[in-house]
């Protein structure tokens, strides 16, 4: 199999909702079928990538499955790159099981350079999640219901900036979207961070 990596500059504006407030903004967009995806997440014992402000994950869809890897950039906190590397289900599945990260790819390749040894590497988190997008000229609306290795859940909404969209109207968009239906603007912790917390509260 052949395999392309993507590389891209991610740019996304976060909220945490109630059941209710997801509900709501569910309603008033025309959401295309949800997509299910789960995701496992990984570091190193002492949390190497966790320090560079890191995340890596294996993502498995329906019928594909990928491994990605987000760093952090300069350019704010909104912004991060993120290396994709496709694969296949059996693949993942393997990987996963073995937990193991592919190391062929841009991602192996970018491991080698901050010297962090693949093998070192292990599940730390689980995540499942049912996302629901929105095209809009405004970025990429998405809601998750996420559900975790000891079975909780939580809700989010998501704006992530298309190379069309610009960035003021986007955020003018997103803050009205939160006014609108009286949601407090809540920090957001990171999916992974949440992600590892209930897996050990599993283990």
């Amino acid at each position: 199999m052949v395999m392309e990596m993507s590389k891209e500059l991610e740019v996304e504006y976060k909220n945490l909702l109630t059941r209710t407030e997801f509900a709501a903004i569910q309603k008033a967009y025309d959401f295309q079928a949800p997509i299910i995806q789960e995701n496992h997440y990984f570091d190193t014992p002492t949390a190497s990538l966790k320090q560079l402000g890191i995340g890596l994950r294996i993502r498995q869809f329906v019928t594909r499955a990928e491994q990605t890897m987000k760093i952090p950039t300069t350019q704010g906190d909104h912004h991060l790159i993120e290396i994709t590397d496709p694969l296949s289900l059996a693949q993942s599945q393997q990987l996963v099981d073995h937990q193991q990260i592919w190391p062929g790819g841009s991602i192996g390749q970018r491991l080698i350079d901050l010297t962090i040894p693949i093998e070192a590497l292990k599940i730390i988190g689980f995540a499942k999640t049912t996302r629901y997008l929105w095209p809009s000229e405004f970025g990429l609306l998405t809601l998750d219901q996420t559900s975790y290795q000891d079975h909780a859940q939580d809700f989010e909404c998501e704006l992530e900036l298309t190379p069309q969209a610009v960035a003021k109207n986007s955020e003018i968009f997103f803050m009205d979207l939160l006014d609108k239906y009286a949601i407090p603007k809540r920090p957001v912790i990171n999916k992974v961070v949440r992600a590892i917390s209930h897996f050990q509260k599993s283990h």
